[in-house]
């Protein structure tokens, strides 16, 4: 009896302890939220779990600044190219059906396409590895984006040009891609993109706030969308929702993001081994990796594997971020070009996954005394120094404005605000060495070149 008593009061003191690091983790992402939506209209909407428990889930701002309508957390926003992550499902499926193969090239699937694309695979366009030129740098495609269009038309625009690399050389993100699974998608279904996604993705899961977005639908809570032009709010700059295709055209919310993320985590669209290619890195023809897979980006937190995407289009920013372990989940979707949530995701998956990113300190004499010119690579060279009390870093010879330096409490320096950041160390022979931590790239390191003064520079470079 006495051992079944301690058991329970080792159980009742254990969940009371989980309770509070649960509650703790709500408070902590709340503040950081709130932070980044200070600055009132427009808004959006955060989702943060960790398993199944529901961290945070809040609206911020506005939906509707004309007529002031607050956002709700079950808006329902533009996900720009987080859209690309289901179209690399929905080509998964038809692979798991027999109906498309990775390997197959372009030629093979639609004799039209037997120009300078022919011989690009659909893994490659699941890539980025096909050197098919961005549509979105095309200027006639750009003064078209009022036009209502198809795949096929939008292929139009880049389908003869050359190459900008042989397939699978390198990576180049490039919406060209996912119009051209877009139109393989339709090819092989029968059915429109829109079709196929709803019938085989949205309606098994549960997803019933996902859809093909269309301008011309009556879709219950839709925010509106913001950019801002010489310090003035504006509605955003009208683009045809027939524009992005594949690439970038669905809207959802974040309880349906939420839905889908289980979806991957448990496993219920594809056998195990096809998902996992989606979601790890893609070996170039020389050996080295690019940081894509099939729709996401794969990166780390705080040292903890991920995979990750963001999107933007007029009006819209969104980004979504997954830890398999621990199980996390944050997606932020905001209805206003300039409010980045990328940092902010990032950052919120930190907190709950239990490892935050430490709050920032001032300069001081230690800091500074790392100041120099670091050579990193041959074309690679930085410069840190103080300037007014703040510390920056310079690229040397681009001409950019500044980086600025943030020391923080884990003795890191964090850059531009942001998740990336250096470290510095005394190398075996004494010489300063610089790490530069890159989230998603990985690190690289240079030193210091002996001199007993660097000048504060005028221009850089974002590291």
């Amino acid at each position: 009896m006495l051992a079944l008593m301690a058991a329970l009061a080792a159980a009742d003191t254990a969940a009371a302890a989980e309770a509070d690091e649960t509650g703790a983790a709500a408070r902590a992402l709340a503040r950081e939220a709130a932070s980044f939506f200070k600055d009132g209209p427009p808004g959006g909407v955060v989702l943060v779990t960790r398993g199944d428990t529901v961290l945070l889930r809040q609206a911020y701002g506005l939906a509707d600044v004309e007529n002031g309508v607050a956002m709700r957390p079950e808006a329902a926003l533009r996900l720009a190219s987080v859209s690309k992550q289901f179209t690399a499902m929905a080509v998964l499926m038809l692979v798991r059906a027999g109906k498309l193969d990775l390997a197959a090239t372009l030629d093979s699937l639609d004799p039209a396409l037997a120009g300078p694309m022919a011989k690009v695979t659909v893994r490659q366009l699941l890539t980025h590895t096909s050197g098919i030129r961005n549509i979105s740098s095309i200027p006639a495609s750009r003064a078209a984006r009022r036009n209502e269009a198809d795949a096929p038309g939008l292929m139009g625009y880049f389908k003869d040009l050359p190459l900008e690399f042989a397939p699978g050389t390198r990576f180049r993100y490039s919406n060209s891609n996912y119009i051209v699974l877009t139109h393989l998608i339709q090819r092989v279904s029968g059915v429109s993109y829109a079709a196929y996604l709803q019938e085989a993705i949205f309606a098994p899961l549960g997803m019933r706030q996902t859809r093909y977005d269309d301008h011309l639908a009556v879709i219950p809570g839709r925010a509106h969308g913001y950019r801002r032009s010489k310090g003035e709010l504006q509605n955003a700059d009208f683009i045809s929702m027939s524009q992005p295709q594949g690439a970038g055209g669905l809207i959802s919310t974040v309880d349906d993001l939420a839905i889908w993320h289980r979806a991957l985590r448990d496993g219920v669209l594809v056998p195990a081994p096809l998902l996992a290619e989606a979601m790890g890195r893609t070996r170039l023809a020389d050996g080295t990796w690019s940081p894509y897979g099939f729709g996401w980006i794969i990166g780390q937190v705080q040292g903890m594997a991920d995979v990750e995407h963001g999107g933007f289009i007029n009006g819209f920013n969104s980004y979504v971020v997954r830890l398999k372990s621990p199980d996390v989940f944050a997606t932020v979707l905001t209805n206003a070009e300039f409010l980045d949530p990328t940092q902010l995701t990032v950052k919120l998956a930190a907190i709950a996954a239990g490892r935050p990113y430490a709050a920032a300190v001032p300069p001081g004499a230690a800091d500074a005394a790392w100041s120099g010119r670091y050579v990193l690579a041959k074309d690679d060279v930085r410069i840190l120094s103080k300037v007014d009390g703040a510390m920056q870093l310079l690229r040397e010879g681009d001409g950019e404005v500044p980086v600025s330096v943030t020391p923080a409490a884990d003795g890191r320096y964090y850059l531009d605000g942001g998740t990336d950041y250096l470290t510095f160390s005394s190398a075996g022979d004494g010489r300063a060495m610089m790490t530069l931590h890159d989230r998603l790239m990985g690190e690289s390191h240079g030193y210091r070149e002996p001199a007993a003064a660097v000048a504060p520079a005028t221009g850089s470079a974002r590291p």
